[in-house]
């Protein structure tokens, strides 16, 4: 696999000013940088990440290079006129160190898994807190902004920070002191794979294309081959004992359920690239899991998505199939009891042919519902299971 990572964090910081005389070699080095930083100028950090540059900047990585902007979001969604009004008179005034930074994706990772500022948003305000836990600071003493730029060859975010109220104990002073500003390097690395671990998930375009997936399924489908299975199985299928698709006395039939499913799948050439696309796509996620847990050394081997999902699929689908042949089974019978004495068996034979084709359309859409259904239950599981292990294993809080 390639040795790029797919999440760097880069994080400075620049103490206040506070104090100082003009004789102070910090306050000569890094007084313009506070001031960039802190908006006590026209072209300060805030009006940076607001709307990008098209210039390389001092003290700003990643910046130029025609780079397009969202806006500014913090722990409370997007900031309005106000909020940032707000922001900047907060920063001109904080003695706190302001820390800015920004969190840089591969390309191909962050065009795939950090595409839009909603996803930005949700994924920083679930991760950070953790972060600020590891760096020796408290979450709710800090204020935090940040933006999303992209047209560039690597998404990435820009973000600051800096500590409400000073809260920090020193020997031999009675003052509360704000931090150093020294974050440690565990911190730093902790929250890159935690944030690589948080967004590998099944992305608002994947649930798109699943749905696009079994709409057309359903609009397109092709009912010759898919109803000569069904009635081959009919014939097959044991009328006894328990009739679900893991059940013993079901194995043998197993394979003649999933042509069922394949054949609907397989309807056509249309249908069937964008099943292999998405198909294409967990193998890619496992991919990259394999790749976050390599690096902290941790076995990934009951987290990969892939067979587990499709295993899933064809079970779910596999008893909608058997469901749909007892079903059949059912309605043809009472069919023949009602219409035997009065009725001649060619007309017979045509309500038992009229009865497959009702039931096999019902099928489709059967299957269309719960591909859907089953895809969205596990994405929220996968979700929750990576979560929880990470934690118990100590990786995240």
């Amino acid at each position: 696999m390639n040795n790029v990572p797919n999440v760097n964090f880069f994080i400075n910081y620049v103490l206040s000013m506070k104090g100082r005389n003009s004789s102070d070699e910090y306050l000569k080095e890094h007084l313009a940088e506070r001031r960039f930083y802190s908006g006590n100028q026209d072209d300060d950090y805030v009006k940076y990440i607001i709307k990008g540059s098209n210039e390389k900047l001092d003290y700003v990585e990643y910046s130029g290079n025609h780079e397009k902007s969202h806006g500014v979001f913090n722990e409370n969604g997007m900031m309005k006129s106000d909020d940032i009004k707000e922001l900047r008179q907060q920063l001109r005034t904080t003695e706190s160190p302001i820390w800015h930074g920004v969190i840089s994706f591969e390309e191909e990772f962050g065009h795939t898994y950090c595409s839009s500022t909603e996803v930005a948003y949700n994924y920083l305000k679930r991760e950070l807190p953790k972060f600020f836990k590891h760096a020796g600071l408290n979450p709710d003493n800090i204020v935090w902004y940040a933006g999303l730029h992209e047209n560039t060859d690597n998404n990435h975010i820009h973000i600051s920070f800096f500590e409400k109220a000073p809260i920090r104990q020193k020997e031999r002073s009675k003052n509360l002191h704000y931090s150093d500003g020294l974050i440690p390097i565990k911190a730093i690395n902790k929250f890159k794979v935690s944030s690589e671990i948080a967004l590998l998930k099944l992305t608002d375009d994947v649930i798109l294309t699943r749905k696009t997936l079994t709409y057309e399924m359903k609009m397109r489908l092709k009912l010759g081959e898919f109803m000569n299975n069904i009635n081959s199985l009919m014939y097959v299928i044991p009328k006894e004992r328990r009739i679900a698709y893991d059940s013993e006395n079901i194995k043998p039939y197993k394979s003649q359920i999933d042509m069922v499913v394949n054949s609907i799948i397989r309807a056509n050439k249309d249908l069937q690239k964008k099943f292999n696309d998405f198909e294409s796509f967990l193998v890619k996620r496992d991919n990259e899991i394999k790749r976050a847990y390599n690096k902290i050394k941790v076995d990934y081997s009951d987290k990969l998505l892939h067979d587990k999902c499709m295993e899933d699929i064809y079970k779910r689908l596999g008893n909608i199939v058997l469901q749909t042949v007892k079903d059949i089974r059912t309605s043809q019978q009472k069919v023949e009891y009602e219409t035997t004495q009065r009725l001649a068996l060619k007309r017979i034979e045509k309500n038992k042919k009229k009865i497959l084709l009702n039931r096999c359309v019902r099928l489709n859409e059967l299957v269309d519902r719960e591909i859907v259904n089953a895809f969205q239950e596990y994405r929220e599981k996968l979700e929750i299971a990576d979560y929880k292990r990470l934690q118990e294993e100590g990786y995240i809080d």
